[in-house]
């Protein structure tokens, strides 16, 4: 316990003896005259009450208890609160932590939690005295300051945090205790810390200390609401890594459930704020849930998509944007010498990739002859497609080995009668060992004894089976082979699917950038009944799809974190626009033909780059990890750090000004001096002589 006004000690204490001073005032010195009647009374009277003979002794007593209990109140007594010595009159240097991150923005008891921290900081500096220095830092990516160091000026901490918009960002507040480390000096006599947040346990589980000063101490308010449910999409995205006009794209969307009570919506999708689309999804409490939509992206270009949820608590992470890139119609090359009739495996596979009237699909598919293969024919050809080829020329050979290399890739049906030759001829260029099968024996409907063949085993992770994977792996099943190599595997490369007799229906190798499929069966109608069945179309075109080697740029991005792109050099007159519709400053850097540009998107939506209708568009969303609403454990803060900073949990004036000024107990003191004036009246009364 500390008094406020020690000061007063030396003029108060002498009152003290201000009870002993009347008592010895009183004390007479009488002659004796001995009566034996009253000393007979007298003795009579101490036999019944051997109180009365210290009587006088416990009036004292309880007179100067009296009196030291109500000097004592006037001394202002405090009881230390959170480790704070109010006694200390030098002056307190407080840094307020802001938790500035979209979390903050959380509406679960009407105020968002950010609204709940602004006004808990406004008590925080009401309780400020005239020699307290603040300073305020946001914890979000930019980590802006009200200050450059501390101030007095109390006011304008005020205003900066008052004119707070939402925060969308991170919240890193290992990055934030590096910054406020470097604000202390080593002369600061009270170093304080209060960190406003909501304390979520994404951002708050990994938080190390060991920065900060151990003379600091940390105070943390919690400002989040009681009620956190929230749900949330946390990512979307096309499962094709090259997306074709006219194409049905399957868009994967995550959504997270981060509530007690399952959850079960419709997750829509607008694609250039036209087009819906819907899909139902049905979450468990706390857990994630995939769903995917359907998109008909139409022509070539940029599209603009939006996935939205219906509204709750935390609106800014119910939408998601990206942007889908839709290119020209991809032309495929067939390389067939077989027969010219519907019936053969080239017919086939013109029709599965494209089924449409007037080649409406997405692939343009050309059927050509092996001596056609030339570079110049090759020459922006990236998928190729071999079925009943013939002897391959040399010079054809190496034409798509530097396809392949170059990003291309190769669908190879072994179904012809060359098969054999041409593969040593594609190994001498690919390298010795590199192909995944060794051909022997061909076997032919003429002269298949043990009926057809069927796959029993697959490597089902690979992305050119990822049509059959779960339920529909029983596709498989219904394909029936006639006319097949009987082949081994040579350890290199890799073996997808297998038939009964152990030889490898699919196998795949890469070479350089690009990917070649070994197909060890045909599309014909007479080899196989692979084109009678409805996968067919499907696996071809995911085949196509799935060999795209070039990576995409990526269909969303983060807030606040800072973007890149690349532009043609004359496309550098257009400017990036915000989704708010404000021109944004970005830096530019030529670079030949190219020109790269960077700039930081501090706003949810579309950021585009041309017009009327944008050349480049940027999907930017929410970090999906502050989703999550659930708070740590407010435990485990202030015990982490028992060995290194005095941490505590605070909230509300009262707890500031206990900080400041400690816990007032002068009325404690009041309190006790009544009593004892009450116990001393009620002692008078016991003592008290009856009238005679």
């Amino acid at each position: 316990m500390s008094f406020l006004s020690p000061a007063l000690f030396a003029i108060l204490i002498p009152l003290a003896a201000l009870p002993l001073a009347l008592h010895l005032l009183n004390k007479g010195f009488p002659r004796h005259f001995k009566f034996p009647s009253i000393l007979l009374i007298k003795e009579t009277l101490a036999r019944r009450s051997k109180i009365h003979r210290w009587r006088h002794w416990i009036l004292l007593l309880l007179r100067t208890a009296f009196i030291l209990l109500l000097l004592a109140a006037f001394l202002q007594p405090v009881l230390k609160r959170f480790g704070t010595d109010p006694a200390d009159r030098s002056g307190r240097q407080v840094l307020i932590l802001f938790d500035h991150s979209m979390s903050m923005e959380h509406r679960g008891d009407g105020p968002t939690s950010r609204e709940r921290a602004v006004h808990e900081a406004g008590k925080l500096i009401d309780s400020l005295g005239p020699d307290d220095t603040v300073n305020v830092l946001l914890l979000e990516p930019a980590l802006n300051q009200c200050f450059v160091s501390f101030s007095k000026d109390t006011a304008a901490a005020r205003q900066f945090l008052s004119r707070l918009k939402p925060g969308l960002g991170r919240a890193d507040v290992n990055q934030a205790n590096a910054v406020a480390a470097r604000l202390f000096s080593p002369t600061m006599s009270r170093p304080e810390i209060y960190y406003l947040s909501d304390f979520a346990r994404k951002k708050w589980a990994d938080v190390n200390f060991t920065a900060l000063p151990p003379a600091v101490k940390l105070f943390f308010v919690d400002a989040g609401s009681a009620r956190r449910d929230n749900r949330a999409i946390l990512d979307a995205r096309s499962s094709q890594t090259e997306v074709l006009a006219g194409d049905t794209v399957p868009l994967t969307v995550i959504v997270g459930n981060f509530a007690a009570e399952p959850f079960t919506g419709r997750v829509s999708v607008l694609l250039d704020q036209r087009a819906g689309f819907e899909q139902e999804v049905a979450i468990a409490p706390w857990s994630q849930e995939k769903v995917t939509v359907p998109v008909s992206v139409g022509g070539p270009g940029v599209h603009l998509c939006e996935v939205r949820l219906p509204a709750d608590a935390l609106d800014y992470d119910n939408h998601f944007f990206l942007t889908l890139a839709v290119q020209e119609k991809e032309e495929v090359l067939i390389v067939t010498d077989g027969p010219d009739r519907r019936r053969s495996g080239a017919y086939f596979l013109k029709t599965a990739l494209n089924p449409f009237a007037n080649e409406a699909g997405s692939l343009l598919p050309r059927i050509i002859s092996s001596g056609e293969l030339t570079p110049a024919r090759l020459a922006g050809v990236q998928k190729i497609f071999f079925t009943q080829v013939g002897r391959l020329s040399p010079e054809a050979c190496a034409a798509v080995a530097r396809t392949v290399f170059s990003g291309g890739g190769l669908v190879y049906f072994l179904d012809g009668p060359a098969d054999a030759e041409n593969l040593a001829a594609l190994e001498k260029i690919t390298g010795p060992g590199t192909l995944p099968l060794r051909l022997a024996r061909r076997s032919l409907a003429t002269n298949v004894t043990a009926g057809a063949q069927q796959i029993v085993r697959g490597d089902f992770k690979s992305p050119f089976l990822k049509l059959f994977a779960g339920g529909a792996r029983q596709d498989l099943a219904l394909l029936d082979f006639y006319d097949y190599y009987q082949a081994g595997a040579t350890g290199a490369g890799g073996v997808l699917l297998q038939f009964g007799d152990d030889s490898p229906a699919l196998a795949s190798l890469h070479h350089g950038l690009g990917t070649v499929l070994l197909l060890n069966f045909s599309a014909g109608e007479f080899s196989s009944n692979l084109a009678r069945q409805r996968i067919f179309p499907a696996w071809m075109q995911d085949m196509v799809k799935t060999l795209a080697t070039a990576e995409p740029p990526p269909s969303a991005y983060v807030v606040n974190e800072t973007l890149h792109t690349e532009i043609w050099r004359n496309e550098m007159h257009d400017e990036v626009v915000s989704p708010a519709g404000s021109v944004v400053t970005s830096k530019r850097e030529l670079a030949g033909e190219r020109c790269a540009v960077a700039f930081t998107p501090d706003q949810l939506g579309f950021y585009t780059l041309g017009s009327p209708r944008p050349r480049y568009a940027f999907g930017v969303n929410p970090a999906a990890d502050g989703s999550d609403l659930r708070p740590i454990d407010k435990s485990v803060l202030p015990a982490q750090f028992a060995d290194h900073h005095e941490a505590h949990f605070v909230a509300g004036s009262g707890d500031y000004d206990a900080l400041a000024k400690g816990r007032p107990v002068f009325h404690w003191f009041v309190l006790g001096a009544l009593a004892l004036l009450l116990l001393e009246t009620g002692f008078q009364f016991l003592i008290r002589r009856p009238a005679v």
